[in-house]
């Protein structure tokens, strides 16, 4: 089990750190599509929609992993 917390840790880092920069990135863009007009306004929202949903898969895949590890329970083989 203390194997299998370990993995998922540093896993975590870099899953959520990236998807959190993802998102925080893709709210700053939507954010600041007010700044823009026509089709550059166009270009920064659609920008900031497609990163903000690209950053929810890695942090959708670390529910479904940290579900997968502790509330399943299924053994992992090494």
């Amino acid at each position: 089990m203390l194997r299998r917390v370990v993995l998922f840790a540093v896993i975590s880092i870099f899953t959520l750190g990236l998807g959190l920069l993802a998102l925080l990135d893709g709210i700053g863009m939507l954010a600041q599509s007010a700044d823009y007009s026509g089709n550059d306004r166009t270009a920064v929202l659609g920008l900031g929609v497609l990163t903000t949903a690209g950053a929810l898969v890695p942090i959708a895949l670390w529910i479904l992993a940290g579900w997968a590890l502790f509330i399943k329970g299924e053994t992992w083989s090494w």
